[in-house]
């Protein structure tokens, strides 16, 4: 009867160590293509700066023009008593789920030496 437990825990370790093999090789080949990858993901990185950086001058150029047609649409008016506004302007919010992210590059850059110090 031990000798039955004890094939049977062999046969277990066997198939442990086979398996431990086989995700290892998987996890150099993932690391591998990372590392490939690296360059690419920089480059995709700078682009979305880049791309948020035109976004942001656009609409700051947009709303300038707005303010200036608006300006010169509304004559100001001259009256001696105090005028009133009976609704707040309301303050422009962030839509649901947007995030500003700073420092994209250095995330992107300590996730690969993150993977490069684990690999070691």
């Amino acid at each position: 009867m031990s000798l039955l437990i004890d094939i049977l825990i062999l046969a277990l370790l066997a198939g442990v160590l086979g398996y431990a093999y086989l995700v290892d090789r998987r996890v150099r080949n993932l690391v591998a293509v990372l590392r490939d990858l690296e360059p690419v993901v920089g480059q995709f990185s700078a682009a979305v700066d880049k791309s948020e950086d035109s976004v942001a001058a656009m609409k700051s150029v947009t709303e300038s023009l707005q303010e200036q047609k608006a300006a010169a649409t509304t004559a100001p008016r001259q009256t001696d008593s105090p005028s009133f506004h009976s609704i707040r302007p309301t303050a422009q919010k962030k839509p649901a789920g947007v995030a500003s992210v700073t420092g994209k590059a250095d995330m992107v850059r300590s996730f690969f030496d993150t993977v490069r110090s684990r690999e070691a």
